[in-house]
């Protein structure tokens, strides 16, 4: 007996059909992402995306230049060691009756007639040149020198620490994105191997038509279901178009440029895994984040010694030389060696307060530091749960795509010998499809969450390089 579907059967099939491909495909796809192209020429590997964003992204080239100016900010600090030596030199040009009687002085040029009334009160201008050299060396700062020192270089192995940081996450940000362009490009495959499947169900409905062994309306079924199918290609593709601009984004790399991503490898064996409490020491151990952190809290520390140097006694050496002349080419000058000695008695409170403001900076950050020790040890323990979550999950996936797989097989013969209807054949289509997307979800999950344990810990070897 032939089983064959009426008018309103069709209707609701191909209603049903169009919802459960948008919600079964799509939905159960439900990553987003983005990158180009239904052709796969111009391929690069993994490898060859992590070198580049190591080359060109720009938020590294940021850190990168962050290191650079703390190294210079090492420099200057020691720089507070080294002698200081300003030279001045101008010109005056003054009828001020102070000016110009000194101006005298200055030039050893001082004369009887200069003390005459009508001269001192009215001298007319005068134009003498003059020159200052110091020499400044710091004896004793009360340790703000050796302070000033010790913070420039924690915050220099801070900014240091903070790149390699951002080193490793731009890695795990390339291999993720390029992880969901593979898993958008296998999407690509499965739209298009199940749309080959329903156009081979379109001729064979056609066939089976012309030999009336079926009826019209299973012919114009088969063919909603193959225009619902197909369909899902360009939504597929969009979605692949969408992973490669991510990635190249994520790379720093031209988004006009063509580039597409090697196949998705099948995982197929099981993840050795170390201790959770091994694998918590690493992280911690490891995480450059976590020693920046450190670095602060040095910086800070220093921050605190420089601060309370300013209620110790300051001690220099200044030695200085002065011309002054109403010829420039006149050697008039004067020399003088100072012993500098300086200490604060009264700032009002404003020593002691900068040196506690100093302190409680270096608690906020050593109370942070251990938050953030909580935060490893957290992302550590989802990592461990989604990978095994991931590993369940892609068991069972494989186990009913090989259940969906023989059903469509068993289907298929049924109705080529009239033993069961069109639904029964689509209905295991879509279930086919469905299994093959919730297989390379789950593929997708397990692969994302070892990169995550990666990343919680640290363990790029390509940011060690």
């Amino acid at each position: 007996m032939n089983y064959k579907p009426s008018g309103k059967t069709t209707w609701y099939l191909s209603m049903k059909i169009n919802k459960y491909l948008r919600s079964a495909f799509i939905a159960s796809f439900a990553i987003t992402f983005s990158y180009a192209s239904s052709s796969w020429a111009g391929e690069i590997s993994q490898d060859d995306a992590v070198a580049y964003a190591l080359e060109n992204n720009p938020g590294l080239q940021g850190t990168a230049s962050g290191i650079r100016a703390r190294n210079e900010q090492i420099k200057a600090a020691e720089a507070g060691k080294m002698p200081v030596i300003d030279l001045d030199y101008g010109l005056v040009y003054s009828d001020n009756p102070l000016v110009s009687f000194g101006s005298k002085l200055n030039n050893r040029s001082v004369v009887a007639e200069d003390f005459a009334p009508d001269t001192l009160n009215n001298p007319g201008f005068s134009d003498n040149y003059f020159a200052n050299l110091s020499l400044k060396l710091p004896l004793y700062t009360g340790g703000k020198v050796t302070a000033d020192i010790d913070e420039a270089r924690a915050n220099h192995a801070s900014a240091q620490a903070q790149h390699d940081r951002t080193k490793a996450s731009v890695i795990y940000q390339v291999k993720r994105a390029y992880l969901l362009a593979q898993a958008a490009r296998e999407a690509i495959n499965i739209a298009r191997s199940s749309t080959e499947s329903a156009r081979k169900h379109v001729r064979t409905t056609q066939q089976l038509f012309d030999e009336n062994r079926t009826v019209a309306s299973d012919n114009l079924t088969a063919k909603v279901y193959y225009t619902s199918v197909k369909g899902v290609i360009s939504q597929a593709e969009r979605q692949y178009s969408q992973a490669l601009n991510a990635l190249k984004q994520v790379m720093g790399k031209d988004l006009a440029a063509d580039i597409s991503v090697e196949p998705l490898k099948s995982t197929t064996h099981a993840i050795d895994l170390p201790e959770v409490s091994l694998a918590e020491s690493k992280a911690l151990t490891n995480r450059n984040d976590l020693k920046a952190s450190d670095q602060s809290i040095n910086a800070a520390e220093a921050r605190t010694r420089i601060a309370s140097s300013a209620s110790k006694p300051q001690l220099g050496l200044e030695a200085r030389s002065s011309l002054y002349a109403d010829d420039p080419l006149v050697d008039e000058v004067s020399w003088g060696v100072l012993a500098v000695a300086k200490i604060n008695l009264f700032s009002g409170g404003s020593n002691k307060s900068r040196v506690s403001a100093a302190r409680e900076e270096s608690s906020r950050l050593q109370a942070e530091k251990a938050g953030k020790e909580l935060e490893i040890r957290k992302e550590v323990r989802n990592a461990f749960a989604a990978i095994n979550e991931g590993e369940n999950r892609l068991k069972l996936a494989k186990a009913n795509l090989s259940d969906a797989q023989n059903a469509v097989t068993l289907v298929n013969e049924r109705y080529g010998e009239g033993r069961t209807i069109l639904i029964d054949l689509l209905q295991a289509e879509q279930a086919l499809m469905k299994s093959r997307s919730e297989s390379l979800n789950s593929q997708l999950l397990l692969e994302a969450s070892k990169l995550e344990l990666q990343f919680a810990m640290d363990d790029f070897d390509e940011a060690k390089k």
